[in-house]
């Protein structure tokens, strides 16, 4: 049988996978997805917003803009900053919103892989 007429072949059941993106939202805006959770795990590991979006292959600004958008969605802080001197060397940290945040994605992806390993194993 044919796929939508394309001269496809239909994929067996063992060529189909359930797949899924997950991101967190707050009055119906997305707030948190896998960029921004890696972002801020990487910030909480490196202590440097810089240092993470490099790290990450983004680039500072775009990482920037990221946080901004979530603190303005959220109208809280989730990365403190402090400058650094002359030579640069700023320090940034998590908020306990950002870690709830974090905990909350982790455990709403583990959920869904966990739902789909029983949908898959049986």
């Amino acid at each position: 049988m044919e796929l939508s007429g394309l001269g496809k072949a239909e994929p067996s059941p063992g060529e189909l996978r359930v797949a899924f993106k997950i991101w967190l939202e707050f009055e119906g805006k997305p707030v948190l997805g896998e960029g921004g959770y890696q972002l801020l795990c990487k910030i909480e590991e490196l202590g440097s917003i810089a240092e993470a979006s490099r790290s990450l292959g983004i680039s500072y600004r775009k990482a920037l803009a990221y946080i901004r958008r979530v603190e303005s969605r959220l109208s809280r802080r989730v990365v403190e900053t402090r400058r650094g001197g002359r030579g640069g060397g700023g320090e940034a940290r998590l908020t306990p919103l950002a870690h709830q945040l974090i905990e909350r994605y982790r455990a709403a992806v583990e959920a869904v892989r966990s739902s789909l390993a029983c949908l898959q194993s049986s």
